[in-house]
């Protein structure tokens, strides 16, 4: 007995004996690779605003960080009689007694996160990281740091040869302000150590980042004020930047002891920006 071929629709699929739909020949080579050039075209447009957003969610987020880590730091000096938080350093460990102990490149745990005199105003240790600081600890290459985030030395930290006469009390952020004087900085993974990011005074007279703040949001860093409030930064030249890995060259070269000071010239707008952040002490 003779088999009736499937009947035929106008679109070329046919339907069989089952009821079910075929379709004709497949996609010729040629249509393939159109298909497949299409999508990388797609691919290579999208992939870039998705790292886009991506950056803006991560600095979004390291500036809550700032905010909430000001906040400690405002509710410690209401709680004590407008005595600010400790920044002191010996070398690079912060000191016992101080807002944050211990050395950012070092601490496998968060214990001296927990040590540090803010932490009982906000117990999450997740504030002192930033999201988009991936760097890892000093010889653990498995393990995330626990700190990305350090305290301005224009504020309760003693450095005679810099800072003879350090602001310890917020009765004396005068000049400039609360709402223009730093407190805590992003700082360059590279640099990070102890809780302070140096900050060179302008009547030393010398052209040079003491300590590098980061670069890692889009050439800029993220900053937080007396006030309460916090800034996204960029960077208006290219020193910071290039420092950054100029100072990771000499950790390369003697992870054990290297400089993180970088000179730069007396007019860079970015080093005269941090330094008019800087109270001017009595």
């Amino acid at each position: 007995m003779r088999v009736a071929e499937p009947s035929r629709s106008p679109t070329g699929a046919g339907t069989g004996r089952d009821g079910a739909i075929g379709f004709g020949p497949g996609f010729t080579l040629i249509e393939l690779l159109v298909v497949i050039a299409i999508l990388a075209i797609l691919a290579s447009l999208l992939l870039p605003a998705m790292g886009g957003a991506k950056a803006k969610a991560h600095q979004a987020a390291c500036v809550n960080h700032l905010r909430q880590l000001t906040l400690c730091w405002t509710m410690y000096a209401d709680d004590n009689d407008g005595r600010l938080p400790p920044n002191e350093a010996s070398g690079e460990v912060s000191l016992a007694g101080s807002w944050i102990e211990g050395d950012a490149k070092t601490d496998t745990t968060a214990r001296n996160i927990e040590k540090g005199i803010l932490y009982p105003y906000n117990r999450s240790v997740a504030i002192y990281r930033c999201p988009a600081d991936r760097s890892r600890v000093s010889r653990f290459r498995n393990l995330l740091r626990t700190r990305s985030y350090a305290m301005s030395t224009g504020l309760a930290h003693l450095n005679p040869a810099k800072i003879p006469n350090p602001i310890y009390r917020a009765s004396g952020i005068v000049d400039p302000g609360p709402s223009r004087a730093s407190v805590f900085l992003d700082e360059d993974e590279w640099s990070i150590q102890n809780g302070a990011l140096g900050i060179e005074p302008r009547h030393t007279r010398q052209a040079i980042f003491w300590n590098l703040p980061a670069s890692r949001h889009q050439r800029g860093a993220n900053l937080s004020f007396g006030d309460g409030h916090a800034e996204a930064w960029r960077w208006r030249g290219g020193r910071i930047v290039e420092a950054s890995g100029i100072i990771r060259g000499r950790y390369v070269a003697d992870p054990s002891g290297y400089a993180v000071t970088v000179t730069t010239t007396a007019n860079d707008p970015d080093l005269v920006r941090l330094q008019e952040t800087v109270p001017v002490g009595p």
